[in-house]
């Protein structure tokens, strides 16, 4: 997968993958799922990162936002380097500093929509500042389920919890 965005240069770049490359299996098996991949992604814009399945952009996006490890290049968020990071770090760095979306939502069953919207700030043992919390939940329409369970919410509605 090689991508290349125009972008403006005026936006300070909030994540960048350069040269990066994931391989997996050795020999005969071997896979090369990122083949040299510079990217970057600017604060306050949105990225569209497309292509047939399995061409690399949910890797990509996995090694850019520190969940998966790469073979070579380099990932930085803001100035921090990934590679150079310890797990306790990176996680860190991933609870602050990253919001990620995944395809099946990973919410937790047994939590309301309230609890998992809350859950990474109670995780890090940090206050939910509660007038932020109602902005955005006002924002993704989401008033009246935040008592319900994940399986009680729309698909559109578990995307918007997560």
């Amino acid at each position: 997968m090689t991508t290349s965005p125009t972008v403006s240069r005026a936006t300070a770049v909030a994540a960048r993958a350069t040269d990066l490359s994931k391989v997996y299996g050795h020999g005969e098996t071997q896979v090369v799922a990122l083949d040299h991949v510079t990217v970057d992604f600017r604060q306050g814009e949105f990225t569209a990162i497309m292509g047939p399945s399995g061409s690399g952009k949910s890797t990509l996006m996995h090694c850019v936002a520190g969940l998966d490890s790469f073979s070579s290049g380099s990932v930085r968020i803001g100035e921090t380097e990934l590679s150079t990071l310890k797990d306790k770090h990176l996680t860190q760095l991933r609870r602050d500093k990253i919001g990620f979306i995944f395809q099946a939502f990973n919410l937790l069953p047994t939590l309301t929509a309230m609890e998992n919207i809350t859950l990474p700030m109670d995780i890090a043992g940090r206050k939910a500042d509660k007038q932020w919390v109602q902005q955005v939940i006002d924002m993704l329409g989401l008033s009246g389920r935040l008592g319900h369970r994940p399986t009680e919410l729309s698909g559109g509605q578990q995307q918007r919890v997560a």
